[in-house]
């Protein structure tokens, strides 16, 4: 055994072994280990997973759902249609409004800052 080597949905994922690692396996004994013990393994799969999605069919992430929201709520408009479904729909809605919103919360910290000093 020098290669690992399997797929999910339409995407291969293949290691070569290293010689030390290719030594060390054929010393051990049948066992199953569980992959979702692995934070670290569990973060890379799904960045892996994500990069070989196109552009426009990525979902967005709940920070970016939540600012979304965020905006939509202090500004008083209305969410683009299919936000939740599209990392697009959501960077457009962004591009929109993020210059009002930053204006807004500029003008609400100069208020703040003025009633408590």
């Amino acid at each position: 055994m020098d290669k690992v080597q399997f797929s999910v949905g339409h995407i291969t994922f293949f290691y070569q072994l290293t010689p030390e690692q290719q030594k060390l396996a054929s010393l051990t004994e049948t066992t199953t280990l569980d992959l979702s013990e692995w934070p670290q393994f569990s973060e890379q799969f799904t960045s892996a997973i994500q990069s070989a999605i196109p552009d426009e069919l990525k979902l967005p992430t709940e920070k970016q759902l939540n600012y979304a929201r965020r905006i939509a709520t202090d500004l008083k408009v209305e969410l683009p249609e299919g936000y939740q479904d599209s990392a697009l729909i959501c960077l457009a809605f962004f591009a929109e409004h993020k210059p009002a919103h930053d204006r807004m919360l500029a003008i609400y910290k100069g208020i703040k800052g003025n009633l408590l000093g």
